[in-house]
């Protein structure tokens, strides 16, 4: 009998997946894409039909050729991700491999298990067009905005610059946010705090004046309510008890996890979903490849029968038959894709316990989070006693208010616990006198409206439409790979280059960054997948607006489009314009008679109005120039630090500042110091190069080993993240997992 070819997607679901299907399958991987738009042209041709011109992604050809020789004699079966990037890829291997798509040979699963795959392998569909016409119309728009407006962002700020359809819609979210908080003026409130049964509070309402609404603004206006109430007497007006039931949470889709394992665990959206994709095509466990979670890129939060019988199963076993909840009908958002369920462990009864030791740490936290969601999703309500308690003087001016709650029932909280508690549910009466204690004036500031974090981040563009659960993580790292902005712990913080990009782009390009047509966009991306649109109307509607949008800004840009006012002072006095130049940006007085440069380390703000520079001093070492004997300074050039004299430009002395590498040489154990190509590539090359080693990299050694098979692992940039690698045995760790030889 003939061997079956199936081929998804990355080596680990491959291995996973062909423990399962036997002898009768061979399962390979084209890991990831192998065809795309070239990186070198446009490779749209646009003349009355708009049609992409594919190519083989450079250094995948070997993978074609394997995957080409492996089908031959063979039936394939397409088993990439059941998304539109993965019904691309099944079409792009399909094109190259010669498959019809007339012939049922996709596959496709939402969960890596036995039963699941091997029901698929038997019931085969065709390749999905109206999903991948979706994907290409989405691939063509990005690349005719990328393609067209970077070379505009080249010439307005001298540098490589680029911009994006949906990134650039992101960007404008967050230098919106950053306007606000810049531009914010505090104002100046007074409270009044106390302690009451043990529990902080402050006064909720004076001479009948609800505080939260219009709190004290004067200091003697709380000065003269704290003496009263110092020497007034307390008691219990009203006691409101009440039982309350809290909801059992939903099951995680792609952006509430993201959410909450940026929250909870402080992860990174990329992160999340790189250890979400491990979850999910498998991982080791006693020898065997297991995959513990379904698909992780999903807006749904429906579950699968069998799932839901799984995980009663469970909850009757180990909590009792009260926990188990009432079966909900949960409406997923209106342009939510219902191809996969939420995400959920394949296996509820495999617990984060019985993983202790088995599973690197932050895997294992991923786990418990989706684990703990999911069966706390499946289980009943929580229930608690409250009791609000309402304190109040003799004549009635001041009232505080205290709340206490006591779990009764704990429901879903037995596996995933709210902290809902106070500390005491002390027992009180109306008419009770109270004793106001730890009374204190505090002189409070109005905040500014909050920054966004990750998880902010991902839940604002779900909101306003904008992205997909396959797009959140690549839109984030995008802005930050492009240093349009810059992480600082949880927040998301424009940069000067970002804020006046976007700002450039909202004034000429506005329709590309607007909130509402970049959702209008989406919203035709998923009609176009429901074969309610057409995809070269899609796209032809959008290239004809946007030419001629484009024609108006070459026509009218000036090379000197950004100049703007700053603090710095010319020497005649006025104040200096920030511009832009071959090297970036750089200052000039208003006449143009003197111009400076900015020393990298300089410290740019922006409020809208004027620019703030914080010139970066040279760092003064304890060193004399060889040259003229004057002291020796560190100082930031366009490649990093370098060391020259003090007295440039009158002296010229320099030289530069070695840059080492985090691994030893693998060779002779010498320091490796890093380089730049002729083209500006970075590579790696040891310090005893050529005398007497002769190593040198294009990747950073590190000072690991492999545990496979001890050779030394290397740093790579993977979508965003760094991880180690082997380049013997091609296997991926994360640096946290690893020892120190």
């Amino acid at each position: 009998m003939t061997k079956k070819l199936v081929i998804v997607e990355s080596p680990a679901k491959a291995k996973t997946i062909q423990k399962y299907l036997g002898k009768d399958y061979e399962v390979s991987s084209s890991q990831g894409h192998v065809r795309d738009l070239p990186e070198s042209k446009f490779g749209v041709k646009i003349n009355g039909k708009i049609e992409p011109e594919f190519e083989i992604i450079e250094g995948k050809e070997k993978i074609v050729k394997e995957l080409k020789n492996l089908s031959k004699d063979k039936e394939v079966l397409l088993a990439t991700d059941n998304d539109r990037e993965g019904e691309s890829i099944a079409w792009h291997l399909a094109e190259i491999l010669g498959l019809s798509v007339k012939d049922k040979n996709r596959i496709v699963f939402n969960e890596i298990t036995e039963k699941v795959i091997k029901e698929s392998v038997k019931s085969p569909r065709n390749v999905d067009l109206k999903m991948v016409d979706s994907q290409l119309t989405r691939r063509i728009l990005d690349r005719i905005v990328g393609y067209k407006v970077s070379p505009i962002l080249w010439r307005v700020f001298k540098g490589k610059l680029s911009a994006g359809r949906v990134q650039s819609a992101a960007l404008r979210m967050l230098v919106d946010q950053e306007k606000k908080v810049r531009t914010f003026k505090p104002q100046q409130y007074y409270e009044i705090k106390a302690q009451i049964f043990g529990e902080k509070t402050k006064l909720k309402s004076f001479d009948r004046e609800d505080l939260d609404k219009k709190p004290f603004k004067k200091a003697d206006e709380a000065q003269k309510a704290f003496d009263y109430i110092s020497k007034s007497k307390f008691k219990v007006i009203d006691v409101a008890n009440a039982e309350i039931k809290v909801k059992a949470p939903l099951p995680f889709k792609t952006s509430t996890l993201q959410q909450t394992a940026s929250s909870v665990l402080g992860f990174t959206v990329s992160k999340t979903m790189k250890l979400a994709q491990e979850l999910y095509e498998g991982v080791d466990l006693d020898g065997e490849m297991t995959a513990l979670i379904t698909y992780m890129r999903t807006d749904s939060y429906r579950i699968s029968d069998l799932a839901k019988t799984e995980s009663k199963k469970y909850i009757e076993k180990h909590f009792g038959n009260d926990f188990i909840g009432l079966n909900r009908v949960i409406k997923n958002a209106e342009n939510a894709q219902d191809a996969h369920e939420a995400v959920r462990p394949t296996y509820p009864d495999i617990n984060p316990e019985k993983l202790k030791g088995k599973l690197s740490k932050d895997l294992l936290a991923l786990y418990s989070l989706i684990w703990k969601r999911f069966m706390a999703s499946q289980m009943s309500d929580s229930t608690y006693k409250k009791s609000t308690i309402t304190v109040s003087d003799e004549q009635n001016r001041a009232i505080f208010t205290v709340e206490f709650r006591k779990r009764i029932f704990d429901g879903f909280e037995r596996v995933d616990d709210t902290k809902g508690e106070t500390k005491t549910f002390p027992d009180i009466k109306k008419g009770q006198n109270v004793n106001v204690e730890d009374l204190s004036v505090e002189e409070e500031m109005t905040s500014p409206p909050p920054r966004y974090t990750e998880a902010t981040l991902v839940k604002k563009l779900e909101t306003a439409g904008i992205g997909r659960p396959s797009t959140y993580a690549t839109i984030i790292q995008t802005l930050l790979d492009r240093k349009y902005v810059v992480r600082d712990k949880k927040t998301l913080i424009p940069t000067f280059l970002g804020i006046i990009v976007s700002e450039f782009l909202s004034k000429e390009f506005a329709k590309i960054v607007d909130l509402k047509f970049t959702a209008t966009m989406e919203e035709e991306l998923d009609l176009i997948e429901k074969g309610k649109e057409n995809w070269q109307k899609v796209l032809k509607n959008f290239n004809t607006d946007f030419e001629l949008n484009l024609n108006n800004v070459k026509a009218n840009l000036k090379d000197s489009f950004i100049s703007i006012e700053t603090n710095v002072k010319a020497p005649d006095g006025t104040y200096m314009y920030l511009k832009y130049g071959r090297y970036g940006p750089y200052l000039e007085s208003k006449n143009g008679d003197h111009k400076m440069s900015i020393p990298s380390g300089s410290k740019i703000d922006y409020d809208w109005q004027k620019v703030n520079i914080e010139i970066a001093k040279p760092e003064i070492l304890d060193e004399k120039c060889p040259k003229c004997g004057a002291p020796l300074v560190k100082r930031m050039g366009r490649y990093g630090e370098f060391i020259s004299c003090s007295r440039y430009p009158e002296c010229d002395y320099t030289r530069a500042i070695p840059k080492y590498a985090r691994g030893k040489c693998p060779k002779c154990g010498g320091n490796v110091v890093e380089r730049k190509s002729k083209k500006g590539k970075t590579f790696f090359i040891c310090e005893n190069n050529p005398a007497t080693c002769d190593f040198i990299s294009w990747y950073e050694p590190s000072n690991y080993r492999c545990p496979e098979d001890g050779e030394v692992l290397y740093y790579k940039k993977k979508k965003g993240s760094e991880v180690l690698f082997c380049q013997t045995c091609k296997k991926e760790y994360e640096e946290s997992d690893l020892k120190k030889d």
